[in-house]
């Protein structure tokens, strides 16, 4: 047995799955032919190259133009069943996946209400044909600031849990716009005892990722370029056991480093930081969870008992209530052992 197929053979969560990022180029064309945009959209071949060969200083751009393909409920649907197969594969049986529903709704054809029951259909169906289970994390796009506070409305109204919602997230450049903006849908979600999410540091480097501690205090940060290098701020990280989600691919696509092997993976983890993986955008970024795990030991370094811990560590930083939690562990306790001992024959 390999490095690669031992990964693949634990099981795993993803904690910063995009659902724009993570739509099936195959599946999105199909959505794209049905509703006529071949035709009616003079750039849409440009757009569709993008899918397969993308631009990544616009990554944002093309995440967003790919889900706006999907505008029927059926079409939601669809891409998250999508996405529940793919993840199958890897033996990812757990994804938070963040969405931003202003991508999506305001048109004739779809509304909040609508567009979350089209989240769940297709969760549902990936649930009872691969057992893979998806929970949402409602997000504020950085450059729309008008939308935060509908945006925190929805992930802390009543009901919400029971449609699989999960917690409030701010998504997208730092720079688009300054953090204070949205810290009020923050205090309404906290107050609410609704998890949160920030994505900080991929612009603004650590600068970034104090304005949001200090804005927003959210439950979890993804990204988080630059920690490494301020001590104070990797200190405070490490004492509030404050987790943290990269993305090995993710910096080594947009030019963070120039090589894997320069990711300070390693320097984070030695300093107690409560470090997650993701593959954050797998159909953009052209790599997967599995993919990540084997940089961390082929480029990073890690030992084996150390990407286990970190898979382990993933479910435990999960915003799964303590049942499931104690329940994936107990699974994943159980299919580790049969993976080392075909590891080790």
């Amino acid at each position: 047995m390999s490095f690669r197929e031992f990964v693949a053979a634990i099981p795993k969560v993803e904690l910063n799955l995009q659902l724009t990022g993570a739509l099936q180029t195959e599946s999105l064309m199909m959505i794209a032919r049905q509703n006529g945009l071949p035709s009616s959209r003079e750039d849409f071949e440009e757009w569709a190259a993008l899918l397969n060969r993308p631009d990544y200083a616009r990554i944002d751009e093309i995440a967003r133009e790919a889900g706006s393909w999907a505008m029927y409920p059926e079409d939601i649907a669809l891409v998250v069943y999508d996405i529940g197969v793919a993840l199958s594969k890897q033996n990812v049986i757990y994804a938070e996946i963040m969405v931003a529903p202003p991508d999506f709704i305001g048109s004739a054809r779809m509304n909040i209400d609508t567009f979350i029951e089209a989240l769940n259909d297709g969760r549902d169906r990936a649930l009872r044909g691969w057992n893979v289970d998806m929970a949402w994390i409602l997000c504020i796009p950085r450059d729309n600031p008008r939308s935060g506070d509908e945006v925190a409305r929805w992930a802390t109204r009543q009901g919400a849990r029971m449609s699989n919602v999960i917690g409030l997230g701010l998504t997208g450049p730092e720079d688009a716009q300054p953090i204070g903006q949205f810290r009020r849908a923050f205090d309404v979600a906290h107050k609410k005892d609704v998890f949160t999410v920030a994505n900080a540091g991929s612009n603004l480097g650590a600068s970034g990722l104090q304005e949001a501690l200090a804005e927003l205090n959210p439950h979890r940060l993804t990204d988080s370029w630059g920690l490494v290098n301020d001590d104070v701020l990797v200190n405070q990280l490490a004492e509030d056991g404050k987790p943290l989600v990269v993305s090995l691919n993710r910096a080594l696509r947009l030019g963070l480093v120039q090589k894997t092997e320069d990711y300070p993976l390693r320097q984070l983890m030695d300093k107690d930081v409560q470090v997650a993986l993701s593959s954050v955008m797998p159909s953009l970024f052209q790599s997967t969870l599995v993919d990540e795990y084997v940089l961390a030991h082929d480029a990073c370094g890690l030992e084996i008992d150390d990407v286990i811990r970190l898979a382990r560590r993933s479910i435990e930083l999960s915003f799964m209530d303590a049942e499931g939690k104690d329940a994936l562990l107990r699974r994943f306790d159980f299919e580790l052992q049969a993976a080392r001992a075909q590891w080790q024959s």
